[in-house]
């Protein structure tokens, strides 16, 4: 899977993962796994990237690229 457009997004900032892993109060680790596709982002993580950026979640996440499931 290729990486998502949030990395883009992260870079047009000039941010390192570590330091956005921190807005969303992840772990640099979990970071990485979700901006590569690996893992998808909640949809409260994917709120407060939205936010950030000052764009809609749809705008910067495809549709299959957000999970809906509440955390367990």
């Amino acid at each position: 899977m290729p990486p998502l457009k949030i990395k883009s997004y992260r870079e047009s900032v000039g941010m390192k993962q570590e330091e956005f892993a921190a807005i969303i109060n992840v772990s640099k680790v979990n970071y990485s796994k979700k901006e590569n596709g690996k893992v998808k982002f909640s949809l409260n993580e994917a709120y407060m990237i939205s936010r950030y950026f000052k764009q809609p979640i749809e705008v910067i996440f495809g549709k299959n690229e957000v999970s809906t499931d509440e955390p367990s």
